[in-house]
């Protein structure tokens, strides 16, 4: 398959537009035909999921992706796994009737069409909490009956700790133990939540997977990535102009795929400076209303601190006296916001410094407010 863009910023379209990740790949791979489930873990736009569909592409396994991000409990993960399980495992749709209403023995699962597709998919409809942790198990019965070797990818796992119902975790836990031949992979945004869950031992998953951080792609990779794509359209960049690029997107795969998506749209024959200037302000203003509501949901001391760190780019002593009178800020309002800023997810503790978590925000707040 050839796409008319080469810089994806969703879902994977095949190893010609995937860029290196060979020894993550290779590490997800070699514990996974071992027997050990793994622990992804990295920031949010990181490209954790392509690289969970890449290692997909390269095994002999059946796999499933699911994501539970938008799952809240026990009842809504069961819905979410059980749909992806079964229609990914058992297809076609038509062929495979009597064996998945076979699986459960308390709901009747049900066939649903996309409205714009026109595809069937199977649909299960669960009542209550109770009726979730048996069809749970429905699930997971079917699971350690199948003679294929199977890897279960579960995107956002750190989700289930929020659940109301606190024993998902271990009952999770009291079916995964029990597969021979199913392998997961627990991947998640959270590191916090994600290390403590597998490597505390008074919690249930606790030294069960293998642990696999993923970072940023190496500069001169990434570098001839972006060299090679645009070079095999017959269109121009210098080099120089690149390293820009990943210089100012920080290397972070989300918003330099983004950036280069941009790029490459915009030039017919040849890349240049101004080109990238206005790139970015076209990133700027597409985006300043909602950079701009962010005002409104945090504090003043909050909104400032983050302005700071916007400013200075990266912080690694948030409580320099040279740090706070640059920006006119007080220890103590620093070590009450910077909690929450972090929780809310608005700023990232990365190799012992504190950024801007979303990387045009920052961009925008250090060169436009």
């Amino acid at each position: 398959m050839t796409l008319d863009n080469p810089f994806l910023t969703q879902g994977y379209a095949g190893k010609e537009y995937f860029c290196d990740r060979q020894t993550e790949t290779k590490t997800i791979i070699t514990a996974l035909e071992n027997g050990r489930s793994v622990t992804l873990i990295s920031l949010r736009r990181m490209g954790k999921t392509g690289l969970v569909h890449h290692t997909f592409r390269e095994m002999k396994s059946d796999c499933v992706y699911v994501d539970i991000l938008h799952t809240g409990t026990l009842r809504e993960f069961t819905v979410t796994f059980g749909k992806a399980v079964i229609n990914q495992l058992e297809s076609p749709v038509t062929k495979s009737w009597k064996q998945v209403a076979s699986i459960f023995r308390k709901i009747q699962p049900s066939i649903k069409f996309d409205p714009l597709s026109g595809q069937p998919s199977f649909d299960l409809s669960i009542a209550n909490e109770k009726e979730a942790e048996n069809t749970l198990e429905d699930i997971f019965n079917y699971l350690k009956k199948r003679k294929k070797k199977t890897v279960i990818a579960i995107d956002e796992f750190q989700q289930i700790s929020f659940y109301p119902d606190k024993k998902t975790e271990a009952l999770l836990r009291s079916y995964t133990q029990n597969l021979h031949r199913v392998q997961f992979i627990f991947s998640g945004s959270s590191k916090h939540i994600l290390t403590a869950m597998f490597s505390h031992a008074s919690r249930p998953f606790y030294q069960s997977t293998q642990f696999l951080f993923l970072s940023h792609l190496k500069k001169e990779v990434y570098v001839a990535f972006i060299q090679h794509h645009f070079t095999k359209s017959g269109k121009k960049i210098d080099p120089k102009l690149i390293e820009e690029i990943v210089e100012w997107t920080k290397l972070h795969t989300f918003y330099t795929q983004l950036f280069c998506h941009k790029v490459f749209l915009e030039t017919d024959k040849v890349v240049s400076p101004q080109l990238l200037a206005n790139v970015k302000e076209g990133i700027f203003e597409e985006n300043e209303p909602y950079f701009i509501s962010y005002k409104n949901l945090l504090s003043d001391q909050q909104w400032n601190l983050l302005k700071a760190i916007a400013k200075e780019g990266e912080v690694a002593k948030i409580n320099k006296k040279t740090f706070l009178n640059a920006h006119h800020l007080s220890a103590s309002s620093v070590q009450r916001s910077i909690k929450a800023l972090e929780e809310r997810e608005m700023i990232v503790h990365e190799n012992n410094a504190y950024r801007v978590y979303d990387v045009f925000l920052g961009r925008w707040l250090a060169e436009k407010y």
